[in-house]
Protein backbone atom coordinates (compact mmCIF):
# COMPACT_ATOMS: atom_id res chain seq x y z
CA UNK A 1 0.00 0.00 0.00
CA UNK A 2 3.13 2.29 -0.65
CA UNK A 3 1.65 3.98 -4.02
CA UNK A 4 -1.21 4.72 -1.88
CA UNK A 5 -2.88 8.53 -0.61
CA UNK A 6 -2.98 9.27 3.07
CA UNK A 7 -6.24 8.19 3.99
CA UNK A 8 -9.17 9.75 5.53
CA UNK A 9 -10.40 6.94 7.48
CA UNK A 10 -11.03 3.40 7.90
CA UNK A 11 -13.57 0.94 9.22
CA UNK A 12 -14.52 -3.16 8.42
CA UNK A 13 -17.13 -4.25 6.84
CA UNK A 14 -18.96 -4.91 10.00
CA UNK A 15 -18.92 -1.44 10.97
CA UNK A 16 -19.16 0.09 7.37
CA UNK A 17 -22.53 1.92 9.23
CA UNK A 18 -19.39 4.56 10.92
CA UNK A 19 -18.67 5.93 6.91
CA UNK A 20 -19.10 9.21 6.60
CA UNK A 21 -21.77 11.24 4.50
CA UNK A 22 -19.43 12.42 2.05
CA UNK A 23 -17.97 11.69 -1.55
CA UNK A 24 -14.82 9.84 -1.75
CA UNK A 25 -12.48 7.06 -3.04
CA UNK A 26 -12.94 4.14 -1.28
CA UNK A 27 -10.13 1.25 -1.48
CA UNK A 28 -11.28 -2.52 0.30
CA UNK A 29 -8.34 -4.09 2.03
CA UNK A 30 -8.01 -7.46 3.45
CA UNK A 31 -5.90 -8.18 6.66
CA UNK A 32 -2.54 -8.15 4.29
CA UNK A 33 -3.28 -4.56 3.53
CA UNK A 34 -3.70 -6.14 0.31
CA UNK A 35 -5.99 -3.86 -2.25
CA UNK A 36 -9.09 -5.98 -3.68
CA UNK A 37 -10.88 -3.19 -4.62
CA UNK A 38 -11.19 0.42 -5.43
CA UNK A 39 -14.22 2.48 -6.05
CA UNK A 40 -16.30 5.67 -6.12
CA UNK A 41 -19.20 6.96 -4.34
CA UNK A 42 -21.11 10.44 -3.80
CA UNK A 43 -21.89 9.91 -0.62
CA UNK A 44 -19.35 6.78 1.21
CA UNK A 45 -22.02 5.94 3.98
CA UNK A 46 -24.93 5.46 1.27
CA UNK A 47 -22.92 3.32 -1.11
CA UNK A 48 -22.16 1.27 1.68
CA UNK A 49 -25.49 1.09 3.63
CA UNK A 50 -26.80 -2.39 4.19
CA UNK A 51 -26.25 -4.75 1.87
CA UNK A 52 -26.87 -2.82 -1.31
CA UNK A 53 -22.77 -2.91 -2.60
CA UNK A 54 -22.92 -5.24 -5.21
CA UNK A 55 -19.73 -6.47 -4.04
CA UNK A 56 -21.08 -6.67 -0.38
CA UNK A 57 -21.46 -10.75 -0.75
CA UNK A 58 -18.51 -10.85 -2.28
CA UNK A 59 -16.59 -9.29 0.12
CA UNK A 60 -18.32 -10.61 3.44
CA UNK A 61 -17.57 -14.32 2.42
CA UNK A 62 -13.85 -13.12 3.58
CA UNK A 63 -15.32 -12.27 7.10
CA UNK A 64 -16.73 -9.30 7.98
CA UNK A 65 -13.90 -8.14 10.55
CA UNK A 66 -10.89 -9.36 7.46
CA UNK A 67 -11.81 -7.04 5.77
CA UNK A 68 -11.50 -3.14 5.53
CA UNK A 69 -13.19 0.01 3.59
CA UNK A 70 -10.35 2.95 3.51
CA UNK A 71 -11.19 6.25 2.26
CA UNK A 72 -10.09 9.11 0.83
CA UNK A 73 -12.46 12.76 0.89
CA UNK A 74 -12.67 13.76 -3.14
CA UNK A 75 -15.00 16.71 -4.45
CA UNK A 76 -17.39 15.45 -7.00
CA UNK A 77 -15.32 16.61 -9.89
CA UNK A 78 -12.76 14.50 -9.15
CA UNK A 79 -14.05 11.20 -8.57
CA UNK A 80 -13.70 9.71 -12.21
CA UNK A 81 -10.63 10.88 -12.77
CA UNK A 82 -9.41 9.22 -9.29
CA UNK A 83 -11.15 6.24 -8.99
CA UNK A 84 -9.41 5.74 -12.76
CA UNK A 85 -5.92 6.46 -11.79
CA UNK A 86 -5.76 4.38 -8.64
CA UNK A 87 -7.23 0.88 -10.30
CA UNK A 88 -4.39 1.74 -12.97
CA UNK A 89 -1.78 2.26 -10.42
CA UNK A 90 -2.88 -0.71 -7.40
CA UNK A 91 -4.41 -3.11 -10.20
CA UNK A 92 -6.81 -4.44 -7.47
CA UNK A 93 -7.92 -8.09 -7.88
CA UNK A 94 -11.51 -7.65 -7.88
CA UNK A 95 -11.58 -4.90 -10.00
CA UNK A 96 -11.75 -6.77 -13.26
CA UNK A 97 -13.69 -9.97 -12.19
CA UNK A 98 -17.36 -10.43 -12.22
CA UNK A 99 -19.85 -9.87 -9.26
CA UNK A 100 -20.88 -13.58 -9.08
CA UNK A 101 -17.02 -14.98 -9.31
CA UNK A 102 -16.77 -15.12 -5.09
CA UNK A 103 -13.28 -14.82 -3.91
CA UNK A 104 -11.72 -18.10 -3.58
CA UNK A 105 -11.73 -19.70 -0.06
CA UNK A 106 -8.72 -21.41 1.29
CA UNK A 107 -7.87 -24.55 0.29
CA UNK A 108 -9.41 -27.51 2.48
CA UNK A 109 -6.63 -29.48 2.12
CA UNK A 110 -4.33 -26.10 3.32
CA UNK A 111 -6.63 -25.58 5.77
CA UNK A 112 -6.98 -29.32 7.42
CA UNK A 113 -2.68 -29.58 7.75
CA UNK A 114 -3.11 -26.48 9.60
CA UNK A 115 -5.23 -27.91 12.15
CA UNK A 116 -3.37 -31.53 12.52
CA UNK A 117 -0.16 -29.01 12.67
CA UNK A 118 -1.61 -26.76 15.24
CA UNK A 119 -2.60 -29.86 16.96
CA UNK A 120 1.12 -30.88 16.92
CA UNK A 121 2.14 -27.82 18.53
CA UNK A 122 -0.65 -28.18 21.36
CA UNK A 123 -0.20 -30.02 24.52
CA UNK A 124 -2.51 -32.68 25.00
CA UNK A 125 -3.33 -31.73 28.83
CA UNK A 126 -1.56 -28.02 29.01
CA UNK A 127 -2.76 -28.15 32.64
CA UNK A 128 -1.38 -31.08 33.76
CA UNK A 129 2.16 -29.86 35.15
CA UNK A 130 2.70 -33.26 37.25
CA UNK A 131 2.28 -37.12 36.66
CA UNK A 132 3.06 -40.03 39.42
CA UNK A 133 6.11 -42.36 38.53
CA UNK A 134 6.37 -45.32 40.64
CA UNK A 135 3.98 -44.08 43.27
CA UNK A 136 6.30 -40.71 43.04
CA UNK A 137 4.69 -37.33 42.19
CA UNK A 138 7.31 -35.51 39.78
CA UNK A 139 6.73 -32.87 37.38
CA UNK A 140 6.09 -33.47 33.89
CA UNK A 141 9.08 -32.68 32.17
CA UNK A 142 8.78 -29.52 29.22
CA UNK A 143 9.83 -32.20 26.06
CA UNK A 144 6.85 -34.46 27.40
CA UNK A 145 4.54 -31.54 26.76
CA UNK A 146 5.23 -31.73 23.20
CA UNK A 147 2.57 -33.46 21.06
CA UNK A 148 4.42 -33.44 17.68
CA UNK A 149 7.00 -31.25 15.43
CA UNK A 150 8.60 -31.52 12.03
CA UNK A 151 11.36 -33.53 11.88
CA UNK A 152 12.76 -32.25 8.06
CA UNK A 153 12.24 -32.40 4.50
CA UNK A 154 13.38 -35.03 2.09
CA UNK A 155 13.78 -34.06 -1.22
CA UNK A 156 14.89 -36.82 -3.05
CA UNK A 157 11.80 -38.09 -4.11
CA UNK A 158 9.48 -36.76 -7.05
CA UNK A 159 7.39 -34.90 -5.08
CA UNK A 160 9.50 -33.20 -1.14
CA UNK A 161 8.49 -35.45 1.47
CA UNK A 162 8.11 -33.51 4.82
CA UNK A 163 8.27 -35.37 7.76
CA UNK A 164 5.92 -34.99 11.11
CA UNK A 165 6.77 -37.07 14.74
CA UNK A 166 3.91 -37.79 17.01
CA UNK A 167 3.70 -38.85 20.33
CA UNK A 168 0.58 -41.38 20.60
CA UNK A 169 -2.45 -38.89 20.49
CA UNK A 170 -3.00 -37.93 16.86
CA UNK A 171 -3.35 -41.65 15.44
CA UNK A 172 -7.42 -41.22 16.28
CA UNK A 173 -7.49 -37.62 14.66
CA UNK A 174 -5.19 -38.62 11.62
CA UNK A 175 -7.19 -41.56 11.10
CA UNK A 176 -10.60 -39.82 11.23
CA UNK A 177 -9.74 -38.14 8.65
CA UNK A 178 -8.28 -41.33 6.45
CA UNK A 179 -12.34 -42.60 6.79
CA UNK A 180 -14.00 -39.25 6.87
CA UNK A 181 -15.90 -38.84 2.80
CA UNK A 182 -14.16 -35.73 1.53
CA UNK A 183 -11.06 -35.91 3.55
CA UNK A 184 -9.85 -39.19 2.48
CA UNK A 185 -9.52 -37.91 -1.16
CA UNK A 186 -5.62 -36.51 0.10
CA UNK A 187 -5.54 -38.14 3.59
CA UNK A 188 -4.25 -41.70 3.68
CA UNK A 189 -2.91 -44.65 5.94
CA UNK A 190 0.10 -46.14 4.06
CA UNK A 191 0.40 -50.03 5.80
CA UNK A 192 3.57 -50.47 4.57
CA UNK A 193 5.38 -47.96 6.49
CA UNK A 194 2.50 -47.67 9.15
CA UNK A 195 2.27 -44.05 8.77
CA UNK A 196 -0.32 -41.25 7.49
CA UNK A 197 -0.30 -39.00 4.37
CA UNK A 198 -1.50 -35.93 3.83
CA UNK A 199 -0.75 -35.29 0.04
CA UNK A 200 -0.90 -30.93 -0.99
CA UNK A 201 0.30 -31.87 -4.66
CA UNK A 202 3.33 -30.28 -4.03
CA UNK A 203 4.85 -31.64 -1.23
CA UNK A 204 3.43 -34.77 1.00
CA UNK A 205 3.53 -34.33 4.66
CA UNK A 206 4.12 -37.77 6.63
CA UNK A 207 2.56 -37.93 9.76
CA UNK A 208 4.85 -40.89 11.93
CA UNK A 209 2.87 -41.48 14.77
CA UNK A 210 4.77 -43.16 18.29
CA UNK A 211 3.48 -45.86 19.91
CA UNK A 212 5.90 -47.09 22.30
CA UNK A 213 6.00 -44.67 25.30
CA UNK A 214 9.60 -45.64 25.28
CA UNK A 215 10.38 -44.68 21.67
CA UNK A 216 8.98 -41.32 22.02
CA UNK A 217 10.58 -40.60 25.41
CA UNK A 218 13.63 -40.99 24.21
CA UNK A 219 13.06 -38.81 20.44
CA UNK A 220 11.39 -36.67 22.01
CA UNK A 221 13.92 -36.19 25.21
CA UNK A 222 16.90 -35.85 22.82
CA UNK A 223 15.20 -33.26 20.11
CA UNK A 224 13.97 -31.34 22.89
CA UNK A 225 16.57 -28.81 22.90
CA UNK A 226 17.34 -28.66 19.22
CA UNK A 227 13.56 -27.67 18.88
CA UNK A 228 12.38 -24.16 17.77
CA UNK A 229 9.52 -22.74 16.20
CA UNK A 230 8.76 -22.40 12.59
CA UNK A 231 5.52 -20.32 10.65
CA UNK A 232 6.00 -21.51 7.10
CA UNK A 233 2.51 -23.01 6.86
CA UNK A 234 0.54 -20.06 8.60
CA UNK A 235 0.75 -21.96 11.99
CA UNK A 236 3.24 -21.95 14.27
CA UNK A 237 5.14 -25.60 14.96
CA UNK A 238 7.96 -26.86 16.60
CA UNK A 239 10.59 -28.04 13.38
CA UNK A 240 14.26 -30.00 14.29
CA UNK A 241 17.29 -28.21 13.83
CA UNK A 242 20.05 -30.92 14.17
CA UNK A 243 18.84 -34.21 12.16
CA UNK A 244 21.65 -36.21 14.07
CA UNK A 245 20.38 -36.13 17.32
CA UNK A 246 17.29 -37.96 15.83
CA UNK A 247 18.94 -40.45 14.21
CA UNK A 248 20.95 -41.41 17.42
CA UNK A 249 17.94 -41.47 19.42
CA UNK A 250 16.44 -44.07 17.22
CA UNK A 251 19.25 -46.33 17.91
CA UNK A 252 17.95 -48.31 20.40
CA UNK A 253 16.05 -51.14 22.18
CA UNK A 254 12.09 -51.61 21.82
CA UNK A 255 10.69 -53.06 25.16
CA UNK A 256 9.63 -56.63 25.35
CA UNK A 257 6.08 -57.95 24.21
CA UNK A 258 4.46 -60.30 26.68
CA UNK A 259 1.13 -60.41 24.71
CA UNK A 260 0.13 -60.81 21.23
CA UNK A 261 -0.91 -57.59 21.15
CA UNK A 262 2.15 -56.15 22.21
CA UNK A 263 3.58 -58.18 19.88
CA UNK A 264 1.78 -56.97 16.83
CA UNK A 265 2.28 -52.91 18.06
CA UNK A 266 6.30 -54.06 19.00
CA UNK A 267 6.19 -55.30 14.95
CA UNK A 268 4.56 -51.98 14.06
CA UNK A 269 6.73 -49.74 16.22
CA UNK A 270 9.71 -51.56 14.40
CA UNK A 271 8.47 -50.85 10.97
CA UNK A 272 8.30 -47.17 11.91
CA UNK A 273 11.59 -46.69 13.54
CA UNK A 274 13.26 -48.49 10.74
CA UNK A 275 11.64 -46.44 8.03
CA UNK A 276 12.76 -43.11 10.13
CA UNK A 277 15.97 -44.80 9.68
CA UNK A 278 16.04 -44.97 6.47
CA UNK A 279 14.47 -41.44 5.11
CA UNK A 280 17.01 -39.67 7.95
CA UNK A 281 19.62 -40.03 5.74
CA UNK A 282 17.89 -37.61 3.01
CA UNK A 283 16.44 -35.58 6.04
CA UNK A 284 17.28 -31.92 5.54
CA UNK A 285 16.11 -29.25 7.89
CA UNK A 286 13.52 -27.45 6.73
CA UNK A 287 14.23 -24.05 5.37
CA UNK A 288 13.05 -20.98 7.10
CA UNK A 289 11.85 -19.92 2.90
CA UNK A 290 9.82 -23.07 2.61
CA UNK A 291 6.25 -21.90 1.43
CA UNK A 292 3.44 -23.72 -0.12
CA UNK A 293 1.79 -22.29 -3.07
CA UNK A 294 -2.08 -22.48 -2.24
CA UNK A 295 -3.11 -22.21 -5.54
CA UNK A 296 -1.54 -25.16 -6.25
CA UNK A 297 -2.69 -26.85 -2.73
CA UNK A 298 -6.28 -27.15 -4.37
Amino acid sequence: MDNLPKFSGKCSLRSRSLLPDIPGIYFIADEQNQILYVGQAKNLKKRWAGKTHHRYKQFARKGLDKVYIYYIEAPLSELDDLEKKYIQEIKPLQNDTKVKEYMPKKSPKLSELQRLLKLANTPLFPSVKFKTVNGITVPIEDWDMIRGFIAGIDNTENIPQIFVICQQNMGQLLWNRVNHRTKKRFCTYDAEIRCFLINLRQVIFVFVELFSHTVSRNIFKATHSYLTNSNNFGVTVKKLTNIRTLIESLDLDLPPAYTETHKIRKDAEKIRIDYLLKVCNNLKVLPDDFKLNEKLVW
